[in-house]
């Protein structure tokens, strides 16, 4: 006769049966991501204007006709792979900067804040610094921002915004907002209401039909869960980007 299967036994089944189910997810979670588009990874080739290197932590973009004095830090979107940056980062070296794409842990920047650290004491030959960073990836710029403020000549956010505990309105920091009017996620009325969190200074820009998904170039152009259609292609939303960063660092 079988014996039947006692109360305590079957809730021990059930629970152990849900810790997997949780680690299978955490594992799926931390693995994936939104992949880049073909026209980004393109990018990630020479050309007579700029030099790329990859390795495991970083994508370095060189120009090759000049020595480099400015240098943009780019810290890539949550799930989003960061050579998604790599089109804009090429067209942006062109002009004579150092551009270094930072990867990081789980392609997730909230663990990988200070992982400018090491790119700066790379580069010593440099003498301006900006930091930049797309949604997550901008969020992250802005905690490292914060407590290295004199180390950089600018803050550039794409699609992002800081928090209270984060704060730079007390700081001189020159900071500049790129966003789009149909961002469904970083949306217009959020980058306003967050706003306050950043210096008087700040530059706003909306970029007319710009959603979140274009702020950089993944998931097939398709707009990423949550995000708005965007009424411009993603390389007009792009050479936007790219213009006014280019216009910022200049200043």
């Amino acid at each position: 006769m079988k014996k039947k299967m006692t109360t305590k036994k079957k809730i021990l089944i059930v629970v152990f049966a849900v810790i997997i189910a949780l680690f299978g997810y955490g594992v799926y979670y931390l693995t994936t991501y939104l992949p880049a588009n073909d026209f980004a990874k393109s990018a990630l080739v020479s050309s007579k204007k700029v030099h790329v290197t990859e390795t495991k932590d970083t994508i370095v973009f060189t120009p090759t006709d000049a020595t480099p004095t400015t240098a943009l830090i780019y810290y890539p979107g949550g799930k989003v792979e960061p050579s998604s940056f790599a089109f804009a980062a090429a067209e942006i070296s062109s002009q004579g900067y150092l551009v270094i794409i930072q990867k990081m842990p789980f392609n997730l920047a909230i663990l990988g804040v200070n992982k400018a650290d090491k790119i700066i004491e790379t580069y010593p030959n440099i003498e301006n610094w900006y930091i930049s960073g797309f949604t997550l990836g901008g969020t992250a710029a802005c905690m490292y921002a914060k407590k290295h403020v004199d180390q950089f000549d600018g803050l550039i956010l794409y699609a992002s915004y800081t928090t209270s505990e984060f704060s730079l309105n007390d700081t001189s920091l020159d900071v500049l907002s790129i966003s789009g009017t149909n961002d469904g996620l970083a949306t217009p009325n959020k980058i306003k209401s967050e706003a306050k969190y950043l210096p008087d200074s700040t530059q706003f820009m909306f970029i007319e039909g710009a959603n979140h998904t274009q702020m950089a170039l993944y998931n097939n152009a398709k707009p990423q869960d949550g995000d708005n259609p965007a009424t411009i292609t993603d390389i007009q939303q792009q050479q936007n980007i790219i213009d006014a960063t280019l216009k910022f660092m200049k200043k």
